[in-house]
């Protein structure tokens, strides 16, 4: 299986690992403690991915000396309303 050349979070990473030794204790070791484990997380990861938390790559490209690149922000918008507000 190849692995994902896509970068990770801490928190991703976290529960990537949490998820797989939930799977390798608890659904194939036997343990109800790890399974439960494996379950909170999975679900957890599938949250994630539905609310679109994780991060998506938008552009990848090569960069020659004197390109330049501009990275902006769009505001969050619920409903024609801001969606955080401070």
């Amino acid at each position: 299986m190849a692995r994902s050349t896509r970068p990770v979070s801490r928190i991703d990473g976290g529960l990537r690992y949490l998820q797989s030794a939930g799977r390798r204790h608890g659904v194939s070791g036997g343990s109800r403690g790890w399974f439960w484990v494996f379950v909170v997380v999975w679900v957890t990861r599938r949250v994630r991915r539905a609310s679109g938390s994780e991060p998506a790559v938008v552009y990848r490209g090569e960069l020659q000396p004197g390109d330049t690149i501009e990275i902006s922000h769009l505001t969050e918008t619920y409903g024609g309303n801001s969606a955080r507000r401070r």
